[in-house]
């Protein structure tokens, strides 16, 4: 039986990026690793649509956020943070552990932050340091409009933080031109990379906050010594990276490229989200983001209230793997991720064993017309 991995992260490798992996390795100082560093700058610089440096370093999404508030948040800064998601909510964790003093404000899962809900927060929280707030909710699969929240934020007010974690390289991700000031994100779910690289990008005054601290917290957070290390006449690392994952990087984004580019990655990726929404609703059942636009093209959640688990561990017997819900979630959801190249046969293969899963379960599903699905592909309409 074939193994399907449907998990919002890790994801399935491609036979270049499972290649990549098995380059012979080479010294972290030498020249050959140099021009891998360049070359990734230069990749993920286009892809972001920004400049400045890109900091690659070992880690998790989970380490990027908390490197990125390590370098920019002080003991006792007032700091907003908007959570919609299990996600926000470590996100606020991490800064809150750190020192800060957090005002929260929070949605129900499953619903986005709109730009007039951060100017009222900003209105009563005239003195915050940073915002907080996730781009693409990975336990919901909402995404949050970031590029509209940030044009009620003044130039000069607080630092916008944003956890792109699960947005990077399957949708628009573009903290320069969305006036971000900094973003933690990492290589195992959009990039199509193995876990393990940590990647965070400042704007030019999110580096002058950094260099005004003068001393990091942290030895291997420490952002003004990774980017003195990337700076040199050889780029580098202050310490040993994992080498293999930078070049499986390297591959994934040659490999992105070649197809296409990402423009043409994130239609896709949209188009496949939209297809497998109208297949499960077809079905009969809901989906938690129930306005269109804040869907998801990385991850779908769907409703199945208290059998969510069986019918998950139903899946997997049929060699799918997917997520089950968080927190308040737990056995009322499944999280369906596509961040790969997913296609119509995959939806169809899915949405036939999501049947079969669930009537074992006891949920008799709709019939589903999936001949009309194909057409979002054809055409890119339903």
């Amino acid at each position: 039986m074939r193994r399907y991995l449907f998990t919002p992260g890790p994801v399935e490798l491609s036979e270049k990026v499972k290649r990549a992996l098995t380059i012979d390795m080479v010294s972290h100082r030498s020249r050959e690793f140099s021009s891998l560093m360049e070359r990734l700058q230069s990749k993920l610089k286009a892809l972001m649509d920004t400049d400045g440096p890109v900091l690659l370093f070992p880690g998790s999404g989970t380490f990027a956020l908390e490197a990125l508030i390590v370098n920019l948040i002080s003991e006792g800064d007032k700091v907003l943070s908007f959570s919609c998601g299990h996600f926000g909510e470590r996100f606020r964790e991490i800064v809150s552990r750190l020192g800060a003093n957090i005002v929260s404000i929070d949605k129900p899962y499953g619903e986005v932050f709109t730009k007039d809900d951060v100017t009222v927060a900003l209105e009563d929280h005239k003195d915050v340091t940073a915002i907080l707030i996730t781009h693409n909710e990975t336990s919901t699969g909402a995404v949050n409009p970031i590029e509209d929240i940030t044009k009620c934020i003044p130039e000069n007010g607080p630092l916008v933080l944003v956890d792109a974690v699960s947005s990077l390289g399957v949708m628009p991700c573009f903290p320069r031109k969305w006036r971000v000031d900094g973003i933690a994100s990492c290589s195992q779910k959009g990039l199509m990379v193995p876990p393990g690289i940590g990647i965070a990008w400042l704007s030019d005054r999110a580096w002058k906050r950094v260099y005004e601290r003068r001393t990091c917290p942290s030895y291997s957070m420490d952002f003004t010594m990774m980017r003195t290390y990337l700076e040199k006449e050889l780029p580098q690392t202050p310490a040993t990276p994992p080498v293999s994952l930078f070049f499986a990087l390297d591959a994934s984004l040659a490999e992105v490229e070649a197809e296409g580019g990402f423009e043409k990655r994130f239609q896709e990726r949209q188009l496949y989200a939209r297809a497998l929404c109208s297949a499960v609703k077809e079905c009969g059942l809901e989906l938690l983001v129930k306005e269109e636009y804040a869907r998801s093209p990385g991850v779908t959640a769907i409703c199945i209230p208290d059998k969510a688990d069986a019918v998950r561990s139903n899946l997997r017997k049929r060699g799918i793997e997917i997520a089950g819900g968080q927190g308040s979630l737990k056995n009322k959801i499944i999280r369906v991720g596509h961040y790969t190249r997913e296609s119509i046969s995959e939806l169809r293969y899915f949405i036939q064993a999501l049947r079969e899963a669930s009537q074992e379960a006891g949920i008799v599903l709709k019939e589903t017309n999936l001949d009309k699905i194909d057409n979002i592909f054809a055409g890119g309409c339903i």
